[in-house]
């Protein structure tokens, strides 16, 4: 009997090292990996609208529209320019884009856009990229300035001299550029050349959009905000010069905004119905901008503003508006606001009108542009009728 149990004992032991070591064996052998299916890679699709994301423009962006404009613009037809990514030119194949640095503003190597980017054709003569000869460095952007052989940014960034000199002249100025992503491309993509682009020191992207702007043969102005009569309820943003502000507080604000863009042949105010009437604050703001060789437009936000006729006595080149375009956006009303500015063209010889960059002043500007020269009247840039208004009643 004993010898039984041995036995069955033995085999227990033996079955025990069997099973333990065929345990280890495949512990340490076996390889998950190598007996399990590869998973399907999935296909890469290309997005067809993919554009590099856009920084989001400052909280205060929303500034108030032009105080005389009566409206403001519908959010459906738009989305502001930080929830609207800015596409980056496109140069042909064989040549290679550039952008400008938004602390130097000097030309630097852009990298190549999405070949799926939307494309605007180049149609422009002017200069695209900043001049360094008319930078100065500074702590509030590179400023603009006349450089050491007498060039002016208002001569250099300045479009061809009209092709046809007999006809009347008409200017229209586009403000608010950049803060409308996808209204601020259109127009650079659908409005003749001659039009003039007035852009935000709010907006961003700004260095990009002067840019992508000149390329396609547009001048450029920036957007000065003043006070208004009826400040702090209507508020141009924390980049408004005040008349209750020192001479050194306002320059310094100036300054800011200047610093903000390059290529642009100069100012127009935003708002400013206080500010413009205000003579002793106004004066160092025009010294400044003819000691920096720019042009002076003045939106006439006001009957009783002194910015041309001051301009004019210090030999600073200046333009004002005539008519505001489409303060009513119905198309007729903007369509006869244009025929007013022929009427007062083939009066006086030149005409300034400032207008939106709404899809349904586009619309009618292109409309209006159209039979322009047939009718007598020539499209011209915002240089082109500089000083050659009559003084401002």
């Amino acid at each position: 009997m004993p010898s039984n149990w041995n036995a069955l004992f033995i085999a227990w032991a033996v079955s025990l090292i069997i099973v333990i070591g065929g345990g280890l064996f495949f512990e340490f052998t076996y390889d998950p990996a190598s007996h399990q299916a590869e998973p399907e890679q999935p296909r890469q699709e290309v997005a067809e609208n993919t554009t590099p994301q856009q920084q989001p423009a400052p909280a205060d962006a929303g500034t108030a529209d032009n105080e005389d404009d009566g409206h403001t613009a519908s959010g459906d037809e738009d989305t502001p320019a930080a929830d609207m990514p800015l596409s980056q030119p496109t140069a042909e194949p064989e040549q290679q884009s550039h952008q400008q640095d938004p602390e130097t503003g000097l030309s630097t190597p852009a990298q190549s856009a999405p070949a799926s980017a939307p494309q605007i054709a180049i149609s422009g003569t002017l200069r695209v990229e900043a001049d360094p000869a008319l930078l100065e460095q500074s702590n509030q952007g590179p400023l603009p300035k006349i450089a050491d052989d007498g060039r002016k940014p208002f001569n250099v960034y300045a479009a061809p001299a009209p092709r046809n000199d007999t006809k009347h002249r008409i200017a229209i100025v586009v403000t608010d550029m950049g803060m409308m992503a996808r209204n601020t491309r259109r127009a650079i993509a659908e409005l003749p050349s001659e039009v003039t682009f007035a852009f935000s020191p709010y907006a961003s992207n700004l260095m990009e959009w002067g840019e992508e702007a000149r390329r396609t043969g547009h001048e450029v102005l920036l957007m000065v905000p003043m006070e208004p009569q009826n400040y702090p309820q209507n508020d141009p943003g924390p980049l408004s010069l005040l008349a209750s502000y020192s001479t050194r507080e306002n320059v310094n604000l100036l300054k800011s905004s200047l610093g903000r863009l390059t290529g642009y042949v100069g100012i127009i105010n935003h708002m400013g119905s206080r500010f413009t009437a205000a003579a002793d604050s106004l004066r160092p703001v025009l010294d400044e901008l003819q000691r920096r060789g720019l042009m002076m437009v003045d939106s006439r936000a006001s009957q009783y503003s002194r910015a041309v006729n001051m301009s004019r006595a210090i030999g600073l080149p200046s333009a004002y508006n005539n008519r505001y375009v489409d303060d009513n956006l119905a198309p007729d009303a903007i369509n006869a606001e244009l025929a007013e500015l022929e009427q007062y063209a083939q009066t006086v010889g030149s005409a300034v009108g400032v207008a939106h960059n709404y899809p349904v002043t586009i619309n009618a500007i292109n409309r209006w542009a159209a039979g322009l020269e047939a009718r007598g009247f020539i499209l011209v840039p915002i240089t082109a009728v500089a000083d050659r208004q009559p003084a401002p009643r």
